[in-house]
């Protein structure tokens, strides 16, 4: 009688890399005889009989980690009390950084890996000696030299195309450096194959993720950087759109915007992470390009890309912000209009330069800034999408949601997961998952927009 397959649990917490990782991980372990499948972080609400879980860690900011650890805690509750899942896996990035701690306070935790050690963990899923194993290796392995089998598990139109890893930047309030290492490109023939196999299985959408994506190629090449590639993957046949995400601004080049504006295919969007707006505070953070001049910077770009929708991520209360330097920001954040806008709110990491600095507004300062910024982002996005009213957008369908009785999908000024969405008017057989459709916007929420369809494809 042939054995069943092992039923893994995939929990994947933090970002879009770790997504990427995940999948990775979930190819290689198929490819293995198991049954690989996305669970969530709550035990209650994931199938009862997984003979393993893995968890995919983030350890970038406190809540991540926290976010971490309480499902990590929760699964080893669950499986003291129940055996199930039979195994328990941790891996990623607060692995890669508190590995030892982990593995010593969770003594039901059977392997911990680091970044990368996606072979390494099906390695140990193959292993059934019973020995608990902590394998995280002295240096994070972030460097892809040949295609990974990867199983998507993420459902719907939009993918993550990871075209790099690991960070050469060293802003004083981040320790990506220190969990991921040195900035390392993927080869362009594993991403082109790569980005081939996710059109295949019905991707529609590649979104290119890196810690940041405008250096792209500069470890590995002379002349073939960012606009080459987006080129490359522009050739490839089919429908489909391509958009940047973790565009540093000073790689922001007037080659990058001219490819931009050449390739129909891709998005008019770009993903501009600056942190901050006042020099001072850019000069403690030790950010690259802290001297560019970031509404010149955002001038060039609705220039030479028309349409252009920019979206940016900023941190209220670093030390030594004063309440004039938040005004300065605050102001900034006004007078430049970008579509979409995320806020943290500064988190001392130990290890980190920024941890030891002098002057750290009170945490409740802080929460304060960052409600303060969103209240002013939403009065402009707002304004943003009700001048889209009347407009005729080219709309990515995603599904359909049956309390609303309509469609969701994404125009190109939509990024997956964090901005906003359309609510396409039409019934439950009207669409399918994966389809563009040229749709008039019809009314304007503060971060959603309804539409209308006015014909296929558009």
């Amino acid at each position: 009688m042939k054995k069943s397959a092992l039923r893994v649990g995939l929990v994947t917490l933090g970002c879009d890399k770790n997504t990427v990782d995940m999948e990775y991980t979930a190819g290689l372990l198929a490819q293995g005889g198991c049954a690989p499948m996305p669970v969530d972080a709550d035990p209650d609400l994931a199938p009862p009989d997984l003979d393993a879980v893995v968890i995919m860690t983030c350890g970038f900011i406190a809540d991540a980690k926290q976010q971490s650890v309480e499902a990590a805690v929760a699964w080893a509750e669950r499986k003291k009390q129940t055996g199930r899942p039979g195994r328990l896996y941790i891996a990623g990035c607060l692995a890669q950084r508190h590995g030892r701690e982990l593995f010593e306070e969770i003594p039901e935790v059977d392997g911990l890996l680091g970044v990368g050690q996606m072979r390494d963990l099906a390695g140990m899923l193959a292993n059934k000696d019973g020995a608990r194993r902590m394998a995280v290796h002295d240096k994070p392995c972030t460097e892809i030299t040949a295609s990974l089998p990867r199983l998507r598990i993420e459902t719907g139109p939009a993918g993550w195309l990871k075209i790099a890893d690991g960070c050469d930047h060293r802003c004083t309030f981040c320790a990506i450096p220190a969990m991921k290492g040195p900035m390392r490109s993927v080869p362009r023939e594993i991403v082109l194959a790569e980005a081939r196999a996710l059109l295949r299985s019905g991707v529609r959408e590649l979104n290119l993720i890196a810690q940041d994506t405008t250096v792209y190629g500069a470890d590995l090449y002379g002349n073939y950087r960012l606009p080459e590639l987006l080129t490359d993957l522009c050739a490839l046949p089919g429908d489909f759109r391509v958009r940047c995400l973790y565009a540093y601004p000073g790689g922001v080049t007037g080659k990058l915007l001219g490819v931009m504006a050449e390739q129909p295919k891709i998005a008019p969007y770009l993903d501009i992470p600056l942190q901050h707006l006042d020099p001072g505070v850019l000069r403690s953070m030790r950010r690259p390009n802290q001297n560019a001049n970031v509404a010149g910077l955002v001038a060039r770009i609705r220039r030479l890309l028309p349409g252009a929708v920019l979206r940016t991520t900023l941190m209220t209360g670093f030390p030594g912000e004063t309440p004039q330097a938040f005004r300065r920001m605050l102001d900034a954040v006004q007078e430049l209009r970008f579509h979409w806008l995320g806020v943290f709110a500064y988190s001392p990491e130990e290890g980190t330069p920024a941890a030891s600095l002098p002057g750290l507004p009170a945490r409740a300062t802080r929460e304060r800034r960052r409600a303060r910024l969103l209240e002013a982002q939403a009065e402009i996005t707002a304004g943003l999408n009700a001048a889209r009213v009347g407009r005729t957008e080219r709309v990515l369908v995603e599904r359909f949601d049956p309390d609303r009785n309509c469609w969701r999908g994404r125009g190109p000024g939509e990024a997956p997961g964090v901005d906003g969405v359309v609510w396409l008017r039409g019934g439950a057989g009207e669409f399918a998952p994966g389809r563009f459709v040229s749709a008039t916007i019809t009314a304007a929420e503060v971060y959603d927009v309804s539409a209308e369809p006015s014909g296929a494809g558009g």
